[in-house]
């Protein structure tokens, strides 16, 4: 039995070592668990967090694992709620080409998002960074969108590619949905709140899981990358040793991947969705648990009130006018 501190709950890293054991213990009870330890660790961390299944039993201030109900979670849950998908996806694409075009419209002007604009942390950022802000949040459409249409293969959700010059506030995610949807992603897999700006009906929330950086990734696997290094390693002369040994670690490091066969993959996790009229918004400046200050006023739910199930989603989807 694991008891489970309060401060490791504060802390990732100190949780994941106080687990370590338990999720090798895990992989051999459930095999067909897709996550690596890393995401494994972190999503039950945030289950932990919210007490979602009630995996954390008490016994007078003492906290333990519920292994019981961890596996309940894992199998009811998290299992069927995850969507996987490979680099090469269709969508995935749509998505990266979205994605650089709709940085370069930030950078030259054409958007009323700037490189600076506030939610870009009130900053000047790199290109990168933001194509790989913009990578992760609009992959957990993609998500929503594949998953729900493998469960209901009668629907059809269509998702907004266009780029706008105009900012809409409350831009409807699924665009074909008789009522506001917000559709947020957060590669943060401990996170535990569901959020939704004021304006809208509905809330969704994905976890995704993506390379850290996803355009390199892209680079990399279909061949880009080593055309580069072919082209450096034809400029660079061959007496220089130190450039030529550069060129050689990198090619060893990229060496599994073959052109053009795409061996990466794309989790998210479907942890559910509420109805904002449920709920009252949190105001800027309350504090929250494993969140801090709230910097602007919007609708923030723990995810273990979501809902999830099929039924529920069938609710939601009836009520949007989708099914």
């Amino acid at each position: 039995m694991y008891r489970i501190l309060k401060g490791e709950l504060n802390k990732v890293i100190k949780f994941k070592e106080k687990i370590f054991g338990y999720i090798q213990n895990l992989r051999s009870i459930v095999q067909k668990i897709p996550f690596d330890d890393d995401e494994l660790s972190a999503l039950l961390l945030s289950a932990c967090r919210s007490n979602d299944f009630n995996v954390i039993s008490r016994r007078g201030k003492k906290m333990f694992l519920n292994e019981d109900k961890i596996l309940e979670w894992i199998k009811k849950k998290l299992l069927s709620n995850t969507v996987i998908v490979r680099l090469d996806d269709e969508d995935i694409m749509r998505l990266l080409i979205f994605c650089i075009e709709i940085t370069y419209q930030m950078f030259e002007g054409g958007t009323k998002a700037t490189v600076s604009a506030r939610g870009f942390r009130e900053r000047k950022r790199t290109f990168e960074s933001i194509l790989a802000d913009q990578f992760t949040g609009k992959l957990g459409e993609i998500m929503v969108k594949k998953f729900l249409e493998e469960n209901f293969p009668k629907i059809k959700i269509e998702l907004d590619w266009r780029i706008s010059k105009e900012i809409n506030k409350h831009k409807n995610d699924i665009i074909n949905a008789k009522k506001n949807v917000s559709i947020k992603s957060s590669p943060n897999l401990a996170g535990i709140w569901a959020e939704a700006d004021i304006g809208y009906d509905y809330g969704i929330t994905v976890k995704c899981s993506v390379p850290r950086h996803p355009i390199l990734q892209f680079f990399i696997e279909v061949c880009g990358f080593t055309k580069l290094l072919n082209f450096a390693e034809n400029r660079i002369p061959v007496n220089d040793d130190l450039f030529k040994n550069y060129l050689s670690e990198i090619r060893e490091r990229i060496k599994k991947y073959k052109c053009e066969r795409m061996q990466t993959y794309l989790k998210g996790i479907i942890c559910g969705y509420f109805k904002t009229s449920d709920y009252k918004a949190i105001k800027k400046g309350e504090k929250l648990p494993y969140l801090g200050t709230v910097k602007e006023e919007r609708y923030l739910v723990p995810i273990n009130e979501l809902k999830w199930t099929k039924d529920s989603w069938e609710e939601f989807l009836k009520d949007v006018e989708l099914l």
